[in-house]
């Protein structure tokens, strides 16, 4: 069984290049971008625009509506509604079958540069995103979502405005959870680390300062304590794949 979604002002564009049925997203021709033990991400023209297409593979562990395909439709749709920027979803696609199971997602191109490599670029302009940047986090925080993947290079920056993209691992809760939180703020301080050098700690005092304003347990001692032991335990992580990527 087959089930195909698509964003109804995507439709005159997507037939006009032949996209109508399951497998036409499936097989288009695209260019390799990503290659993940569960997915493949591709990229194609359309027009003046740029599409992600992400193919899942079937796995025990991971089925489509919790994880990947479904659930970054999901996010994408349900965190458009609440007002936050993320790339415009075009289709998606979700195989169930005995034998044969695939599921993938369309998406646009998020709009503006990664905050990653503006900030690698211009390290001491960090204040210049800081604000916007805490206050589109905490906000996404208050209504019960976590990313999951909160480095910068899944962070976007356009006029003015954080994008969030990498959507496939979003969840969401009643209220919030402080251990989601830690675990996003950790990968965001991780990552900082590793882009803004020595100005990282003053990036983290500053972050903090402006976020208990929406979260103020984050001030307690407790919570800090258990905020670097998370981006320690994802420093060790990060380490080991890279020394299994050396020769």
């Amino acid at each position: 069984m087959k089930r195909l979604e698509v964003n109804p002002s995507w439709v005159p564009r997507l037939e006009a290049a032949g996209l109508k049925e399951f497998e036409d997203f499936w097989r288009y021709p695209a260019q390799s971008f990503k290659k993940k033990k569960d997915r493949e991400i591709l990229f194609f023209p359309l027009g003046e625009r740029r599409l992600f297409l992400k193919r899942y593979h079937f796995s025990f562990w991971q089925g489509f509506q919790e994880r990947g395909a479904g659930r970054e439709w999901w996010a994408a749709q349900s965190l458009s509604k609440e007002g936050f920027a993320v790339p415009s979803p075009v289709a998606l696609g979700v195989e169930r079958g005995l034998r044969r199971r695939r599921a993938f997602s369309l998406f646009a191109e998020a709009p503006g540069e990664r905050l990653e490599d503006l900030l690698r670029a211009h390290p001491q302009d960090y204040s210049r995103f800081l604000s916007p940047l805490v206050q589109t986090v905490a906000r996404f925080h208050q209504q019960g979502y976590s990313h999951q993947d909160l480095y910068l290079c899944h962070l976007f920056w356009h006029e003015g405005e954080v994008v969030f993209i990498d959507l496939q691992r979003v969840r969401h809760t009643a209220g919030f959870k402080p251990r989601w939180i830690i675990k996003d703020l950790a990968e965001l301080f991780y990552s900082a680390r590793q882009i803004l050098g020595p100005l990282a700690s003053e990036f983290e005092r500053e972050f903090l300062e402006l976020y208990a304003a929406f979260h103020p347990w984050i001030r307690r001692s407790q919570s800090l304590i258990r905020l670097e032991k998370k981006i320690q335990r994802i420093a060790r992580h990060d380490a080991k794949l890279q020394a299994r990527k050396r020769p």
